[in-house]
């Protein structure tokens, strides 16, 4: 794991509620959904991310999705779910297997789970920018929701 704790991520949020819209864990989906998604996607999702499913159900950072589990069918749902994204996205060969879409920029810029370095429960996070090389962005989703909430600062 990276150096931003959760307790950090809740401070940034709290500081930067202006930037940031986060659901809350009232309206997060149960382990089954997060089950449910691990067993659809053949994989664990990181421990990072799942807490951040678990606090803040998903949400946006500027005008940025976070995807995250909606708790809908996943071949029927729609939008920013990250089971549907990855499905359309295998489908279309904009991703393989290894490559799990967490956000888009308005910058074209993709920001992805790089599973062929997950590691102790942990993915580091990759940005496909619009040239197509893939660059190596946060050590966890910690740092990458870190380093997104200063990017719109």
């Amino acid at each position: 794991m990276g150096a931003i704790t959760a307790q950090q991520i809740e401070d940034l949020v709290s500081l930067h509620s202006d930037i940031i819209c986060f659901g809350h864990e009232a309206d997060a989906v149960d382990e089954r959904w997060i089950s449910e998604a691990e067993s659809r996607l053949g994989k664990p999702l990181p421990v990072s991310y799942k807490w951040f499913l678990k606090k803040y159900a998903g949400g946006e950072i500027g005008s940025e999705e976070i995807y995250s589990v909606y708790g809908v069918a996943f071949d029927s749902v729609n939008g920013g779910d990250i089971v549907y994204q990855h499905i359309v996205g295998v489908r279309n060969r904009l991703v393989d297997d290894k490559k799990l879409v967490v956000s888009e920029s308005d910058l074209g810029e993709v920001f992805f789970f790089d599973y062929s370095r997950f590691q102790d429960g942990e993915c580091p996070v990759r940005v496909r920018i619009p040239s197509g090389e893939n660059i190596n962005y946060a050590v966890d989703f910690f740092e990458f929701l870190y380093k997104r909430v200063l990017a719109h600062i």
